[in-house]
C-alpha cells in the first residue's frame, strides 16, 4: 500500500513539474550587453510583507550570489545593488496565503 501511494505521489510530482516547465521561457543571452564592473547582470528580489526574504544576483563572471536577512549588508544597499542590474525583478510573496501576489520589473538605475 505504501509503495502504491509513493508511486502515485511521484507521478503527480513529475507531472506537476512538467506542467510548470512547459510554461517556462528561456531569456536569451545578450551578446552586446553593457557590463559595469561590480554590478550584477540579473537580479531577483523576493519579498514577503515588504521584507526581504532573499536576493539572487548573477554577476558578469558567471557567479550566482544569494543574500538574505542573515547577511551583513543593509537592506537599502542590497536593493540598490540588485536594482542596478541589467535585468531586475521583484516578486512579492503573500503574507497569509501560498504563492506570489505581486511582480515588478525594474530598469537599471
Amino acid at each position: 500500500m505504501k509503495q502504491m501511494i509513493r508511486q502515485i505521489l511521484t507521478t503527480l510530482f513529475v507531472v506537476g513539474i512538467f506542467h510548470i516547465a512547459v510554461y517556462a521561457a528561456e531569456v536569451p543571452i545578450e551578446t552586446q550587453r553593457p557590463t559595469v564592473e561590480g554590478h550584477p547582470l540579473t537580479s531577483i528580489v523576493v519579498t514577503q510583507c515588504n521584507l526581504i526574504v532573499a536576493v539572487y544576483m548573477t554577476m558578469s563572471d558567471g557567479r550566482l550570489l544569494r543574500f538574505d536577512k542573515s547577511g551583513s549588508i543593509p537592506s537599502g544597499e542590497l536593493m540598490e545593488m540588485a536594482y542596478s542590474a541589467l535585468r531586475s525583478e521583484r516578486v512579492e510573496v503573500s503574507c497569509n496565503e501560498t504563492g506570489a501576489v505581486g511582480y515588478e520589473h525594474h530598469d537599471p538605475v
